[in-house]
């Protein structure tokens, strides 16, 4: 396949990781810059066998180019629908689902707020009430243009407290790579995974698979294994993971 890379995506190793496993592989890449507010991107190749790396603007703009397999991003990037197959395994599945400019009563002094498409709109975390109502009103009034407006549907929950977390790469029903990427309140890239960690998630992926390829991130949460959230392979930080296993997994299903 052919790969096309949004500039300044990653993290400098993560970045020369990518670089140097492609040129090992032998394979063809381009780096491309997208324009603010533009929804076009600027290639050379007139290949399709194309697989892109980039922030969530590409993979809602790159389908017109019919690239294959291009980004691979389904309905079921979405909290509303894995939540009905992953149910209590899911971290965050006492959410509560309202729009972007819907009130609610603050029972609690923070809540866990996050869209629930893999849209990336506004980054997940624990808001308290003042912080929430000075984000909505600046984001809903800022004058710049986004996809996020007053019917995004965002997940509310109860905060919890997260021991590790791992992201997993998954390939045509198996896991390829993954990463150590937060240890307690720290960040702390590592390859070293938990046996249990692996486990967990092989058994999530035999209930329910989001698509041909995606990313799983879980974590440990007073000793139990809870699935954070499922994303977009196209559109995820590496960590520690090992890019040439990715890249080998993607040709081999995908090229």
């Amino acid at each position: 396949m052919y790969y096309i890379i949004q500039e300044n995506l990653f993290k400098e190793e993560e970045w020369n990781n990518l670089i140097r496993s492609l040129e090992r592989l032998q394979l063809e890449y381009e780096i491309v810059e997208l324009i603010p507010f533009v929804d076009d991107i600027t290639f050379t190749t007139n290949r399709k066998d194309v697989f892109v790396f980039g922030a969530l603007k590409m993979a809602r703009i790159t389908p017109k180019y019919q690239w294959n397999p291009g980004v691979i991003m389904t309905p079921n990037h979405d909290f509303n629908v894995y939540k009905n197959y992953y149910k209590d395994n899911l971290l965050n599945y006492d959410s509560k689902i309202f729009k972007f400019n819907d009130e609610w009563n603050w029972n609690n002094e923070e809540y866990f707020i996050r869209p629930t498409l893999d849209t990336k709109v506004f980054t997940g975390k624990p808001f308290d009430k003042e912080e929430w109502i000075k984000f909505r009103e600046y984001s809903l009034n800022n004058g710049h243009t986004t996809t996020l407006n007053e019917d995004t549907l965002i997940q509310v929950s109860t905060v919890k407290n997260i021991q590790k977390e791992f992201r997993f790469f998954i390939v045509n029903g198996k896991i390829v790579t993954g990463s150590l990427y937060k240890n307690g309140y720290f960040i702390n890239y590592s390859d070293i995974i938990d046996d249990d960690a692996v486990d967990f998630c092989k058994d999530m992926l035999n209930i329910f698979q989001l698509a041909p390829a995606f990313v799983m991130d879980i974590c440990l949460t007073n000793n139990k294994w809870k699935i954070i959230e499922c994303g977009c392979i196209n559109c995820a930080g590496f960590y520690k993971a090992n890019i040439m296993s990715l890249l080998i997994a993607l040709e081999d299903n995908f090229n």
